[in-house]
């Protein structure tokens, strides 16, 4: 005699196991995308979501110093701001709301998979999350994407619950979150197109209930209050120049012609995931004609729910295809949770339908087991042969990412952006040498002003569309972010150094620099033309200090072949004092090992030469090898090797120099490779590369 309590505890059983699996999933991600969060500079939009919690910080709203109000993301940047004023203002809790959003995904995205197809489905969509790039790199970024993707992911889970499931209090958090999600950002309006899609799936009789018609004016009035108050009070954060104040300004402002770029755009970044995505449209689209237009008495049907879901993707695409937006594939992120449980549903199903076909033959003659067993093997075969850009190499290399490591843009920013930015350290530099006085201009304002604590002059010479952060005001034209004067020629910026021969001028330069649509070729010339002026640069390699009219000349002076402390080290401090060349080093403590590459910039001729490093030990009782120097070509080959340990020190704390010759044979570009052992603490201040006389 079978008990028949013990199917409903094996559910149960099963139904607890996947849950705990999911929420080991969802720890796992953040333990995983919290390393090394604020190894790496602030960047990008980052800078603005600084700026606005600072505000908020300080005058309970987000406002810049130039005097706008960052009405943009809202909620988002509150919500920074109760972290930073609970943990302190930095990278790290700014960023950290991405990982808890992020983190927060996991289990939503499988609770709406389970619920709208079945718990494997909800299961490999998350796990696919987890294993996703995008998700690595937006969970780290202090920016409102994974928040957003979260709301909308939460505000489709209560929405089916309410309307589709007929749950009350499910109808009441669908319009709770549906109202707080364009808050995090505009893009989460794309909630709104659940209403259409409950029209077209479960028809008009439905729709024109009282609950439902009540929740879409609350939301679309929300809504265009938004936009409205954008169009008529942003000053920062917009998008475009307005054509005009009335309604069809208003309208030019947010739509353009129609356009196919977002689908040809998810196709581009995810090409077989999109096919399978498509074939799953028709598989739904077969559901519905097995189904025969019969209604369900019991609740959703399978088709119904899929469809569902279908058209909460196709909708908002298609309304990005008429919405005015420079087109990224960033601005597809709020979907992608729903892309991801489309694919997983279309290669479970497919896996199904191409085991019935393949089975087809042999039936009655194959058993039940073997046939479920050839379904899961083609379900993973799906998994593995079609998903875009999903591994965990790839997401590894998110998280320990440097600063010269390049960066996949065709698929995640396409931003112009190959290689992540330091605006930290250069700014860190400025700030510490700092006197009143001093004048500082910035070719990245935004962060000029978080990082050096001052940006009195914005250096940018491009034109409409590279930049659009100027505005004319009573005190002339300045930046709108934080109200610096804007310097556009050549003649501007040696306007402000010859006119203040007293006052030191100080240029923190971005790889801005290097494009001559952001800065031009004569400003650039100008600027790198004298060596002596350059007193650090970023760990990027790009970004650099710059200073003029510094008598005497401490930090202009005594020119080195490489500053330490521009070595690009995740790990190493970078620290001051009297004595040091450009008044810094950089200091490998005990314990934090690490290796690192630095390329000498332009060809060097063939010839003898000698490399003369100048470093101190802490403490040179320790006899463990701490740096070892490698000085190779090009092309690899090796030239010397230079091992700097603490006990070949004559004294603790005392700067000396080591040298080590060696024979350049043909004209190549040098490279230095470096490995710290971490076994001990040693401050390297310079490195001289001087060619010496031939042999007679």
């Amino acid at each position: 005699m079978t008990n028949p309590a013990a199917p409903s505890r094996t559910a149960g059983r099963a139904d607890r196991l996947t849950w705990a699996a999911v929420i080991l999933l969802a720890v796992f991600l953040a333990v995983l995308l919290v390393q090394n969060l604020g190894a790496l500079s602030l960047w990008m939009d980052e800078g603005f979501h600084d700026l606005a919690v600072q505000g908020i910080l300080d005058h309970g709203y987000p406002l810049f110093p130039s005097g706008h109000v960052y009405y943009k993301a809202i909620l988002y940047t509150y919500l920074l701001s109760a972290i930073s004023a609970v943990f302190g203002l930095s990278a790290v809790s700014l960023r950290i709301l991405s990982v808890l959003a992020a983190a927060g995904c996991v289990p939503v995205l499988f609770a709406l998979g389970r619920k709208l197809f079945n718990r494997w489905v909800g299961l490999t969509a998350a796990g696919l999350f987890v294993l996703s790039p995008w998700v690595a790199e937006y969970g780290r970024a202090a920016l409102y994407f994974s928040p957003v993707l979260l709301f909308v992911l939460l505000s489709l889970y209560f929405f089916y619950r309410g309307f589709f499931e007929e749950d009350k209090r499910g109808r009441i958090l669908a319009a709770v979150f549906m109202l707080l999600t364009p808050l995090i950002h505009q893009l989460g309006m794309v909630v709104i197109f659940a209403f259409p899609a409950l029209l077209l799936v479960r028809g008009l009789k439905r729709f024109l209930k009282r609950d439902v018609i009540l929740s879409l004016s609350l939301v679309t009035g929300f809504y265009l209050l938004i936009q409205v108050q954008e169009f008529f009070f942003w000053k920062v954060g917009y998008a475009y120049e307005k054509s005009g104040s009335g309604l069809r300004g208003m309208i030019d402002y947010f739509f353009s012609g129609f356009s196919l770029a977002y689908f040809q755009e998810i196709y581009r970044s995810f090409p077989a995931m999109s096919l399978a995505v498509f074939a799953g449209v028709f598989i739904c689209l077969g559901l519905r004609a097995a189904r025969g237009g019969e209604e369900s008495r019991e609740g959703p049907t399978d088709w119904e729910r899929w469809s569902f879901l279908i058209l909460c993707l196709v909708f908002p695409l298609f309304f990005l295809c008429f919405f005015r937006t420079h087109i990224q594939p960033r601005y597809l992120y709020e979907l992608y949770g729903v892309f991801l449980l489309l694919f997983a549903a279309s290669a479970f199903h497919l896996s199904r339908v191409l085991t019935d076909f393949l089975a087809r033959p042999f039936i009655p003659r194959i058993k039940p087991g073997l046939k479920a067993a050839v379904a899961w093997v083609l379900f993973a075969g799906l998994l593995l042969g079609l998903s875009n850009h999903i591994g965990w190499a790839r997401v590894r290399a998110v998280v320990n990412r440097q600063y010269n490591d390049d960066i996949h843009t065709d698929i995640i920013y396409r931003a112009g952006r190959p290689e992540q930015e330091d605006h930290e350290n250069p700014g860190l530099y400025v700030r510490h040498f700092l006197n009143p006085d001093d004048i500082v201009v910035a070719i990245h304002v935004v962060f000029g002003y978080i990082y050096a604590g001052r940006a009195d002059y914005w250096l940018w010479t491009g034109g409409p569309g590279t930049w659009d952060a100027w505005e004319k005001t009573a005190t002339g034209w300045r930046d709108f972010y934080v109200g610096a004067r804007w310097l556009d020629s050549l003649a501007g910026l040696k306007k402000v150094i010859d006119d203040n021969p007293g006052r030191r001028v100080w240029l923190i330069a971005s790889n801005s620099l290097l494009r001559n649509d952001h800065i031009s070729d004569s400003i650039r010339e100008f600027v790198v033309s004298r060596p002596d002026t350059l007193v650090f640069r970023g760990k990027d390699g790009n970004s650099a200090v710059y200073l003029w009219n510094e008598t005497p000349a401490r930090l202009t002076g005594g020119l080195r072949t490489l500053e330490a402390e521009w070595l690009p080290v995740r790990r190493g401090e970078i620290f001051y004092g009297d004595g040091l060349s450009k008044g810094s080093g950089l200091l490998f403590r005990q314990g934090r090992g690490e290796s690192f590459r630095y390329e000498f910039g332009g060809d060097w001729p063939a010839g003898r030469y000698r490399m003369t490093w100048t470093a101190a030990a802490d403490d040179r009782r320790q006899s463990d090898a701490a740096v070892v120097l490698n000085l190779v070509m090009k092309g690899g080959r090796k030239l010397r090797s230079l091992t700097l340990s603490p006990n070949m020190f004559q004294a603790s704390g005392r700067y000396q120099e080591f040298s080590a010759d060696f024979v350049l044979p043909n004209e190549s570009r040098l490279v230095l490779r470096g490995l710290a052992s971490g076994r001990a603490s040693l401050r390297l201040d310079s490195c001289d590369l001087t060619r010496l006389p031939e042999d007679p």
